[in-house]
C-alpha cells in the first residue's frame, strides 16, 4: 500500500500561522500578562503625557486650534441655550 500526501507551502505556512496566533492567545489570556501591561503603561505614563504637552504647546498653531475649538463650542453652547430660552 502506498499513501502519498501533498502539502503546499501555503498550508503549513497557514498551519503555522494558527499555531502562532494559538501561542500569542495563550499568553495574553495569562493573568501575568495583564498586570504587565498595567504595570507598564504606568511605568511610560508620565513621561508621554509630558512630550504631548510639550508638543502641544511647542506648536503654537496646533494650540492656537485648540483654544478655538473650544471657544467656538462655548459661543455655540451659549447661542443654543440664549435661543432655548426665548
Amino acid at each position: 500500500m502506498k499513501l502519498e500526501i501533498e502539502i503546499t507551502e501555503q498550508e503549513i505556512k497557514d498551519a503555522l500561522e494558527r499555531r502562532v496566533r494559538a501561542a500569542i492567545a495563550e499568553q495574553n489570556n495569562n493573568w501575568q500578562a495583564s498586570n504587565h501591561i498595567k504595570d507598564r503603561t504606568k511605568a511610560f505614563w508620565d513621561t508621554t503625557v509630558d512630550a504631548m504637552i510639550v508638543s502641544i504647546l511647542g506648536d503654537s498653531e496646533t494650540l492656537k486650534k485648540m483654544v478655538a475649538d473650544e471657544v467656538e463650542k462655548r459661543i455655540k453652547a451659549r447661542v443654543a441655550a440664549a435661543l432655548k430660552a426665548v
